[in-house]
């Protein structure tokens, strides 16, 4: 770009461009480099671009016998999430930080294009040392965070959440410790420990505000990220006569204001086992999906309406037209169209392929992913430029 365009211009000229673009430019000159570096940059990119590219990022199981597995075989990929899906697909470098997790380290989030992988170590004193990696595939960078006494046994039980807050652009960390037995209510009068964790000022802190009540208890991997909140499928005692009996509910916590809030499920979803329900999301809303029967392959699909508080819609049901020529492993995630990515199998060896449902044709269309005995993975992200500086 010509010495003689003012740098006022140069920098909206800038703004426009690609994440990939930017991290080129970087090199460009030290003036280019500062700008696309600061953090001010950065986090109005990423509010102000409505343009930046979807993408899907999958792993999969590529060994080729069941219980064969190396860490060669471990696959992340990334599909453009455009009119040409799938066609366009292309490796992603995974992070020395990730690899180091082992095998197929369980996912904690994604949230505004970062995703968050984690493992626990177990302790002494009975509590775990969880390390959790947040990795932005775009850019390819990552970062570790330790967090501390994550206790998995009675009578306490540990949950975390991830999520960037929609405000500052800053990946967060909530920490929940709950009483995992409600038989110890009565002996333990701590309530729910709150930690939290920002990624800014990198320790944690506690907070005592508006901690959520004794009696709710947190379901583990069942938490997703969804704009300013971070949702955990949970369970209550509710009383019905003269018994107390469990009623599934969402926990979210508002990552600007720090705050809990209950979200109650229709009859349908609350009474339902919480074994066969799970939280994700799509685009920017909640979803939950109910599994109905698990020999026919039938899942339904209910989205949270934010306009109306507390309100979910049933939107239809996935089934399989033959489970014995398709059987539904399990409901992956959603492309940013809404159509629903599943992982079938495919053959008596546990081999799966992952397909996409088409909800008014109910067509099941394979993409051209396959895994041998280990369930694949896929999340919805978008460009970013988050963790640039860090």
């Amino acid at each position: 770009m010509s010495d003689h365009i003012p740098f006022e211009i140069q920098t909206e000229i800038i703004k426009n461009l690609p994440v990939k673009s930017l991290i080129r430019f970087r090199s460009v000159s030290k003036p280019w480099k500062s700008l696309i570096d600061s953090s001010e940059f950065i986090v109005n990119y990423h509010v102000n671009h409505s343009q930046l590219q979807h993408h899907l990022l999958v792993r999969y199981d590529d060994s080729q016998q069941i219980r064969a597995w190396n860490s060669e075989d471990e696959k992340y990929e990334s599909i453009v999430d455009d009119d040409s899906f799938p066609q366009n697909k292309f490796p992603l470098v995974v992070p020395t930080s990730v690899k180091q997790l082992g095998k197929l380290p369980k996912m904690l989030g994604t949230s505004q294009g970062l995703f968050s992988f984690y493992k626990s170590t177990a302790r002494w004193d009975y509590s775990k040392m969880m390390t959790v990696v947040i990795w932005n595939p775009t850019i390819g960078k990552s970062v570790s965070v330790v967090v501390p006494n994550v206790f998995r046994n009675y009578p306490l039980d540990t949950v975390v959440g991830f999520g960037v807050c929609p405000r500052t652009m800053d990946p967060m960390l909530v920490k929940i410790t709950y009483i995992s037995n409600w038989e110890y209510h009565k002996i333990i009068c701590i309530p729910l420990q709150v930690e939290i964790f920002t990624l800014s000022l990198g320790v944690w802190r506690s907070s005592s505000n508006n901690v959520p009540r004794k009696s709710i208890k947190v379901t583990q991997d069942q938490v997703v990220s969804v704009d300013r909140f971070i949702h955990w499928l949970a369970i209550d005692r509710v009383r019905r006569g003269n018994e107390y009996c469990p009623s599934n509910l969402i926990l979210s916590f508002d990552m600007i204001s720090e705050e809990f809030t209950d979200v109650y499920l229709p009859d349908s979803l609350a009474q339902h086992s919480p074994w066969d329900l799970v939280i994700c999301k799509l685009r920017k809303s909640l979803v939950m999906l109910q599994i109905l029967e698990v020999k026919a392959q039938k899942y339904c699909v209910w989205k949270m309406e934010y306009g109306a508080p507390n309100t979910f819609k049933k939107l239809y049901v996935i089934k399989s037209p033959d489970a014995s020529l398709l059987e539904i492993s399990r409901v992956l995630g959603f492309r940013k169209t809404g159509e629903p990515l599943i992982d079938v199998y495919y053959d008596t060896d546990e081999k799966t392929a992952m397909f996409v449902y088409e909800p008014d044709s109910e067509d099941f269309n394979d993409i051209g992913v396959y895994g041998c005995g280990t369930p694949s993975f896929a999340s919805s992200y978008m460009e970013t430029l988050l963790l640039l500086n860090n």
